[in-house]
């Protein structure tokens, strides 16, 4: 008979032969889980221990000028890199200690590695261009600094400073808005271009990512080579730009501006060359400018790109195409077309310029005490500048016409350049425009009156305009009618050297008007050259080549004025134009014209320092 301890010993038997199998099943389960289950995502992890894919950033396309000269290129630095799978838990010593090497604080360094959020093995590039002292310090301290990499990739190198800054632009860190624009292949601490050829043509200066695929050790060390995809290097883009003519324009603004009596050496402005019979931009200059290779550098682009955003000249602003003005003088022509055009006088026509208009303008010589002009035609009336002439002639117009002949000479729309930021409209005034601007006050001041006319006929009314605009108007003069698209890109070269694209002059419209109307305007337009009490006579009367221009001052309550100068040469076929704007400069004859005469000067090879282009 089986006893009773038996019977409670093969009863723990069962129990402990039960909580075997269970446990053999528990394991069985678990080794299926781990195996079959997810052992191709346990790969992985381990994969992620122990492999690393670096991304290959490629070098960036070179902008050049149009002659071939190099103005932008990449050059091959030391970048240091966080891959943030590799910090350790407890990652503050390690951020300590890179800190202090690199003279970044714990919250920048955060700040740097949470732009790698979703992508924990691959590098974050924290700081760029590093010095050889640094690489050896970080080399040095190796053991302590477990996920820290130092990759070997290219940087920006803008070769002449502040050259053509507006029109080369600058690079920085990509924004949360630009990360989703731009799609898979970018990353959070990516540089991109934010202004300028920079940031339009982007994607094809940046070129094809490749990648590194390495196998690290305990420390985040390569310790082995998987596998190379080698990058594709970016598109290079060959401007319109004349690096030489540019930096003349450049430095004869810079020169010419601390002649000036008020306050000299900080006007602001700009200066626009460009060739009237394909549209080409030979020079575009913004002043102030900056430099691009300082925002490069992240040791000092913090606090350099602080004060050029606190700068009260907006140096980062592209006074070429953003910034609208009022064009004074230099409006007049486009009124005298309007003149002719509408039967209202006909260029030698005799108008009596007693110096004050119906409704109060007055000619400049009044307000120096002086007499008036008497009986003068158009010539005179462009040479002199005459504003009692285009006042009361302006007015017979009428504001309706002179509003039509404005959009068809293509104010009030951007021009179709294609340059980042995008440009300015401008404003052409019209009876509708004023009652929706006005549209908060009383009735009265809603409607246009003959006065409002009388101001926008003399180039000091509510229009306005960008430069580029206006030198797109004097383009159709120069044209006898066509107007150009403004172009900046010459040609696109792919890596391999083939051109993939070459720009052609792209007719944007042409301008219906008499042969005879575009004789006097280019006759009169000579005016303020030769004629013996021209406005640019002064200035340009000298000048061995026809030219073809006129000054402009445009008035600013409470402050100076500013100065403009428009002109093209050779008048019979035109090849260059140049368009000037000095703010708060004064009279146009003064502050605009002796720089435009620089760049005349440099382009026909009268400068003695090179040759005509």
């Amino acid at each position: 008979m089986t006893s009773v301890a038996d019977k409670e010993r093969e009863k723990r038997l069962v129990v402990l032969f039960l909580i075997a199998v269970v446990c053999a099943l528990v394991i069985v389960g678990r080794l299926w889980y781990l195996m079959l289950a997810r052992g191709e995502y346990y790969a992985r992890l381990a994969d992620g221990n122990r492999i690393r894919q670096l991304r290959l950033l490629p070098a960036r396309g070179e902008i050049r000028d149009r002659h071939g000269q190099v103005l932008v290129r990449s050059k091959s630095a030391f970048t240091v890199s966080v891959v943030p799978g590799g910090l350790p838990e407890d990652g503050h010593r390690v951020r300590e200690l890179l800190g202090s090497i690199l003279g970044l604080t714990d919250e920048e360094l955060v700040e740097a590695i949470e732009k790698g959020q979703g992508f924990p093995y691959e590098p974050v590039r924290i700081q760029r261009d590093v010095e050889p002292e640094t690489v050896i310090a970080i080399e040095e301290n190796r053991i302590n600094l477990p996920g820290i990499f130092i990759e070997e990739e290219p940087v920006r190198e803008y070769l002449h400073g502040g050259l053509a800054a507006h029109v080369l632009g600058y690079l920085g860190v990509i924004s949360a808005s630009e990360l989703q624009a731009y799609g898979p292949t970018y990353r959070g601490s990516d540089l991109v271009g934010k202004s300028g050829i920079e940031r339009t043509y982007e994607e094809l200066l940046r070129g094809e990512i490749g990648a590194l695929t390495v196998e690290v050790n305990a420390l985040s060390r390569p310790i082995r080579t998987v596998n190379v995809l080698e990058p594709v290097p970016g598109h290079n883009i060959i401007l319109t730009l004349d690096a030489r003519l540019q930096k003349v324009a450049e430095e004869a603004f810079a020169e010419h501006i601390l002649t000036l009596e008020d306050n000299p050496g900080t006007q602001t402005g700009a200066v626009l060359v460009m060739n009237p019979k394909t549209g080409e931009i030979l020079v575009m200059a913004s002043v102030p400018g900056y430099n691009p290779d300082v925002l490069n550098d992240q040791s000092r682009r913090n606090e350099y790109y602080s004060a050029l955003i606190s700068d009260p000249r907006l140096p980062l602003f592209n006074r070429a195409t953003q910034a609208l003005y009022g064009p004074g003088s230099t409006f007049k022509p486009i009124t005298a077309l309007a003149i002719l055009e509408e039967g209202i006088l006909g260029p030698k026509d005799r108008f009596n310029a007693t110096g004050v208009s119906q409704y109060g303008v007055k000619d400049w010589v009044i307000n120096l005490g002086l007499a008036p002009f008497g009986l003068i035609d158009l010539n005179d009336a462009l040479g002199m500048s005459s504003n009692h002439y285009f006042a009361d002639n302006g007015t017979k117009v009428g504001i309706d016409r002179l509003s039509t002949w404005m959009e068809a000479l293509g104010f009030g729309q951007p021009t179709g350049l294609k340059l980042y930021p995008p440009e300015a409209s401008g404003i052409v005034p019209s009876r509708e425009w004023k009652r929706n601007a006005f549209r908060d006050r009383p009735t009265s001041e809603q409607n246009w009156y003959p006065t409002d006319t009388e101001q926008i006929s003399i180039g000091q009314g509510f229009h306005q305009m960008t430069l580029l605009q206006l030198a797109q108007a004097y383009a159709a003069i120069a044209n006898r009618g066509q107007i150009y698209t403004p172009q900046i890109v010459k040609e696109i070269e792919a890596p391999d050297g083939t051109v993939v694209f070459r720009a052609e002059p792209e007719l944007a419209r042409e301008i219906d008007v008499k042969p005879s109307t575009w004789d006097a305007l280019l006759e009169a337009l000579r005016a303020p050259i030769t004629h013996p009490r021209g406005t640019a006579r002064g200035v340009m009367g000298d000048f061995p080549i026809p030219i073809a221009g006129k000054t402009g001052t445009w008035e600013v309550a409470g402050s100076i004025s500013n100065g403009l100068f428009v002109g093209f040469a050779p008048v019979d076929d035109p090849e260059i134009l140049v368009a000037v704007i000095v703010e708060k400069g004064g009279g146009g004859s003064s502050t605009a014209t002796p720089i435009a005469r620089k760049i005349f000067d440099a382009y026909f090879g009268l400068d003695g320092d090179g040759d005509a282009e």
